[in-house]
């Protein structure tokens, strides 16, 4: 294993050149080495208490985020990241019982039935615990009123290559939620957006919700990602 320079103050670690088909120092751009450092990851989007606040990084304007919100949009998403991560913190619903809820998300605004295939369960048992077939939208993580329970909720999706057309007509992403109250174990979550050509167009447009109509306590906090160059 040899150590070359490849400017930047970087270097790359390459097998010796008896192998071919090797990347050469004179291949390399500097658009080669942002993509390989990782060094992209921003916060392009969050929920806010206040209205009509703008993020200065991507100049989204971000949802705002009170008790009693029923639904929220992240608009205009930027197409100049490769993936997207969804962070939810401290989810919890407004409705005055100890009921768990799950939420809800959609793509580019499609609520049509049949294109939304969500799982979510644990090794252990097998089989998915949590199953949303040919629906109208996505389901994921059980969350439910911290006053009324004492937990909240937090969790993840990521979304991969978001911003580039899809080579068939379905999208993935996967991610994992806790709720301490519901289940002591991380819960995977799998989902497929599928059977239209819609499916495959870049995500420029997420939507997060209830099922049975609850709403968000203003607790509630999502945040959004753009990691990686598109």
């Amino acid at each position: 294993m040899t150590v070359r320079k490849i400017g930047l103050g970087r270097s790359l670690s390459l097998p010796t050149p008896a192998t071919s088909g090797l990347v050469l120092e004179s291949d390399l751009t500097q658009s080669d080495l942002t993509r390989w450092s990782g060094g992209t990851y921003a916060l392009i989007a969050e929920t806010s208490p206040l209205a009509n606040t703008i993020n200065p990084v991507s100049g989204m304007i971000n949802p705002q985020m009170i008790d009693g919100t029923g639904q929220l949009t992240f608009n205009n998403i930027p197409q100049t990241y490769r993936d997207l991560k969804i962070q939810f913190s401290y989810m919890s619903h407004n409705t005055v019982n100890g009921s768990q809820y799950r939420i809800s998300w959609w793509y580019n605004n499609d609520t049509t039935n049949n294109r939304y295939y969500s799982r979510g369960g644990t090794v252990a048992t097998g089989t998915p615990g949590h199953n949303s077939d040919n629906t109208d939208r996505h389901y994921f993580m059980y969350c439910r009123n911290h006053t009324q329970t004492s937990w909240g909720s937090i969790g993840d999706i990521t979304i991969p290559n978001y911003s580039k057309t899809c080579p068939s007509n379905f999208r993935f992403a996967m991610g994992n939620s806790w709720n301490m109250n519901s289940l002591d174990y991380t819960i995977p979550w799998g989902f497929a957006y599928y059977n239209n050509a819609a499916a495959a167009l870049p995500v420029t447009r997420l939507d997060f919700s209830w099922e049975s109509d609850v709403k968000f306590k203003e607790i509630s906090k999502i945040t959004i990602y753009g990691i990686g160059k598109a």
